[in-house]
């Protein structure tokens, strides 16, 4: 019987119940739960607990599930510093408009959120035009270019805005694989490239807005230089001057001159000082910054502040200076600009030639009031060339006849001794051929009716200033004799 017990029967007595030897044989037996090892002896009533087992083992599970997430983390800032590159244009920088330009220019930037740009123009005629031009919104897009996939991020701050023009700040970033480092390179070139292409032939005229300076209206076409005539070679003499200050750089370096020119151009008002400013731009390849010292908002601080940052390859135009020399009409004590201190003849002569005064720039002065005018404002280093631009001289007269009637020299030569001695300016010549377009027999015919009307006009217009000044006379002499009439 022994022997037919088999190994459980042996094993059912052993544990002193041998009807455990009846156990059904498709029964299996349950094996005791294994105890974790921990790293460091607990005691058996502890180790053997199975909530605190359990709590480690859940202790357990989170920290490497947090070293993972921590890992991930890491391995992704790798990636991004590694294989992904950025670049970052804020809304000030000359680059933002520039890609932007270039966006809209692609035409095709895949993005289904879009923003509108409009120019809209309207001429002397009254043709209007508009023009819709799209870019992409706020958000994130995606562009393809030069076989590579680009995001393109255009961030707007809600909070934040600038003072001077009160539009929001915002910012471009561009994020693609750095296995091409030059592709950013390539792509600000070519939409630099594109951005001035569309400026080509065309002068900006620049205005100042708050501290900043902004294209004023829409580029203009490119006044031809020798659309301006100038009594003699006083414009070619002016340009070649011009040109000899751009080509010494290192002339003026060497010698610790500051690098800046300054041309003052007085006379009659409508002898073209400020037209021949506008072709010598246009000649050099310039663009044209406009400064009002009559601006009311005009401070020495912000005039010396805009001088510093005038865009680059710019003239700097200053019309009428003789207003910051003059006695200008104080500012309205509730109006907009009510304690507002009006640009000094000291701060002028400051931001011209001062300790804050800029170097690499070009300065042009007009004003019809040579006389008014202090010699420390024409000085050189603050005025380098003085030009007398006057009234049209005989050769002026021929000049601007031929230009408006190509081959009538004859008629010319006629024209021109005619009006000789009229003191007419090139203003009022440009007037009077706009009638004659195509007929210089007509024009020469006309002449003399012309500057008839113009002596009468001309002369009563000396009657009224005369009646006037006797006038404010007898105001005065009323005053001084103590009349009752004064008081």
């Amino acid at each position: 019987m022994m022997g037919a017990m088999g190994p459980l029967g042996a094993m059912g007595a052993a544990t002193g119940g041998g009807s455990a030897g009846a156990i059904d044989g498709a029964s299996t037996a349950v094996a005791a739960p294994s105890i974790p090892q921990l790293p460091i002896p607990l005691p058996d009533w502890l180790a053997g607990n199975p909530l605190f087992t359990g709590g480690l083992g859940l202790l357990g599970a989170g920290f490497v599930m947090s070293t993972m997430r921590g890992g991930a983390s890491t391995l992704e800032n790798v990636f991004r510093r590694q294989m992904l590159m950025t670049l970052e244009i804020p809304s000030k920088d000359y680059a933002y408009q520039w890609v932007m330009q270039w966006l809209v220019s692609r035409g095709h930037h895949g993005s289904r959120h879009l923003g509108v740009e409009t120019t809209y123009l309207k001429d002397s005629a009254g043709r209007q035009t508009a023009h819709f031009d799209f870019v992409p919104s706020p958000g994130r897009h995606w562009v393809r270019y030069n076989g590579a996939f680009i995001r393109i991020e255009r961030e707007r701050e809600t909070k934040t805005v600038d003072m001077s023009t009160g539009a929001p700040w915002e910012t471009l970033t561009l994020t693609t694989l750095s296995f091409r480092p030059d592709l950013f390179a390539q792509l600000l070139a070519e939409a630099k490239e594109s951005a001035l292409a569309k400026e080509e032939g065309r002068t900006i005229i620049f205005s100042s807005y708050g501290h900043e300076w902004r294209p004023f209206g829409q580029p203009r076409r490119v006044r031809p230089f020798t659309s301006v005539l100038l009594d003699g070679t006083v414009g070619d003499e002016i340009l070649a001057d011009v040109n000899d200050f751009l080509g010494n750089h290192a002339w003026y370096l060497e010698r610790g001159i500051p690098y800046r020119r300054g041309y003052l151009l007085h006379g009659p008002p409508g002898c073209g000082k400020s037209s021949y400013v506008a072709a010598l731009a246009g000649q050099m390849g310039y663009n044209i910054a406009v400064l009002n010292l009559g601006d009311p908002g005009m401070t020495d601080d912000r005039l010396q502040h805009l001088l510093a940052v005038v865009p680059p390859k710019c003239l700097v135009l200053l019309e009428d200076i003789d207003f910051a020399v003059g006695e200008s009409t104080p500012s309205d004590p509730k109006g907009p600009y009510a304690g507002v201190m009006r640009v000094s003849f000291s701060g002028l002569l400051n931001a011209l030639d001062g300790v804050v005064a800029t170097e690499e720039r070009i300065i042009f002065m007009t004003t019809n009031h040579f006389s008014k005018l202090p010699r420390a404002l024409v000085r050189p280093g603050r005025v380098d060339l003085n030009v007398f631009v006057g009234l049209a001289s005989k050769n002026q007269l021929l000049r601007m006849f031929l230009r408006f009637f190509p081959g009538e020299e004859a008629a010319a030569e006629q024209f021109a001794a005619l009006t000789a001695d009229e003191g007419l300016s090139m203003a009022e010549l440009q007037g009077f051929f706009m009638f004659f377009k195509s007929q210089p027999q007509q024009c020469v015919a006309n002449v003399g009716p012309y500057l008839e009307s113009r002596r009468q006009a001309h002369a009563e217009e000396m009657k009224r200033y005369e009646d006037k000044q006797k006038a404010l006379r007898g105001e005065v002499d009323k005053k001084d004799t103590g009349s009752p009439e004064s008081e």
